[in-house]
């Protein structure tokens, strides 16, 4: 029989079993990560950065419901998908985490879903900008990091994976970001690129954009038990995610190891110098992960680090050696390395030193004590002087920068935070 007709006998013979979704790798509500860091949050270890963990525990909370979201889409889509949730894979020194993987007869899908407080904005070149307004009025903006640039190295991980393993050829892997937030406004400028503009959907718009993309012509047409072998080997190549409990602890708990670098052992001059910091946490990585420290960043690349002191994610992504899977793995932790400090090497400032400094000080002691009356709380539960001191002295613009200052955690940052933001930027 010829490979032609042998093709045909093939889709005509199939028996079509997936006729609407199939999940073989359901949402677990019971997260590993938020059951982990809120046994920590309810500890009451003095070696625990609380700070850290209830800001960390309050992202994967919010994360999870997103995705809670989107897999009740995905299963009352009615459509011929095989679903996974929560993709954990690595392949050739590469990870990726992808929060759904679709595979359908056509095509696999890689969707990446992001809920955030506040509205989205992509720019004319593609950038991405989180806006928080109050009144109809915008009172903070600030970049992110691509989802894009992130989906798409996952993209590119599991194809070379599936490739290696046989299991796919031909078939394209697609993929789309989905906002969760309900709230959440989306605003894609008409002169950002064609795929990032048709990449972008709410979560209320995944049944239509998936029967659009199947509608779409295909390079295959996989059958049944062909779908459900890729979805089989996608889930045989998960790993689960382990919980790194040492990142959450105070660095004077955490013993200093002596670092051997090309046969060297370096001193501690200045333990709250940021090179030296920037070394131990590298040492601790390679450590923890059984790598070569030059695997987490090499030393050319912590030149640059000390050289540029990057502040955001877009910053610390035009660090030579720094690509979007480093950023991902460790990018945060360099950027509150270096926020730490700053801060805690900053002289401080004087009042007279700023001629609106009082104005703000005045505008934080006036907005405290309104809210702790309608609140019927002490005015230290809103921020105590010591934070209004380093608000007065750091002036914080973004949210991010906010979160940082002493005394100011994730629960406060929601309940005040866009109000003490607008104060600041007031002036």
């Amino acid at each position: 029989m010829s490979s032609f007709f042998k093709k045909v006998y093939n889709v005509l013979s199939d028996k079509r079993d997936i006729k609407e979704p199939v999940v073989l790798k359901d949402f677990n509500p019971k997260n590993n990560m938020i059951d982990a860091l809120t046994k920590m949050a309810e500890s009451n270890d003095s070696k625990v950065d609380q700070k850290k963990v209830e800001q960390h525990l309050k992202l994967f909370s919010i994360g999870q419901t997103g995705e809670s979201s989107v897999m009740f889409e995905l299963k009352n889509s009615m459509l011929p998908i095989v679903i996974l949730h929560d993709v954990n894979i690595e392949f050739d020194d590469y990870k990726a985490q992808m929060d759904f993987v679709i595979v359908t007869h056509k095509f696999i899908l890689v969707l990446e879903v992001k809920k955030l407080f506040g509205n989205i904005t992509v720019t004319d070149k593609g950038e991405f900008q989180r806006v928080i307004t109050k009144n109809n009025r915008v009172v903070n903006k600030e970049g992110m990091y691509s989802p894009i640039n992130q989906v798409e190295r996952h993209v590119a991980i599991l194809e070379k994976l599936l490739k290696a393993r046989g299991v796919i050829t031909k078939c394209p892997i697609r993929y789309a970001v989905t906002f969760a937030n309900p709230k959440t406004i989306i605003d894609v400028s008409n002169k950002a690129q064609a795929h990032i503009q048709k990449s972008i959907i709410r979560h209320d718009q995944i049944k239509s954009f998936l029967t659009a993309e199947l509608k779409k012509e295909s390079p295959v047409f996989i059958l049944d038990h062909m779908v459900m072998d890729i979805a089989e080997a996608i889930k045989d190549s998960c790993k689960e995610k382990e919980f790194d409990a040492s990142q959450y602890l105070m660095e004077d708990s955490v013993a200093v190891e002596p670092i051997v670098e090309n046969k060297i052992a370096p001193s501690f001059p200045d333990k709250n110098n940021v090179k030296y910091v920037l070394i131990d946490y590298r040492s601790k990585k390679a450590k923890q992960q059984e790598c070569a420290p030059y695997h987490v960043f090499t030393n050319k690349t912590l030149d640059e680090i000390l050289e540029k002191l990057p502040t955001t994610m877009d910053e610390l992504l035009n660090i030579h050696g720094i690509g979007a899977q480093k950023a991902e793995l460790y990018g945060q932790d360099i950027l509150a390395i270096i926020q730490k400090s700053r801060i805690e090497n900053k002289e401080p400032v004087k009042k007279e030193a700023s001629p609106d400094g009082n104005d703000i000080r005045t505008s934080l002691i006036e907005f405290r004590s309104k809210r702790a009356k309608e609140l019927g709380a002490k005015s230290y539960y809103i921020f105590t002087n010591k934070t209004l001191d380093a608000l007065v002295n750091m002036r914080p613009k973004t949210m991010e920068e906010l979160l940082s200052v002493e005394g100011i955690g994730p629960k406060k940052a929601e309940e005040f935070g866009v109000e003490i933001l607008e104060i600041i930027n007031a002036r």
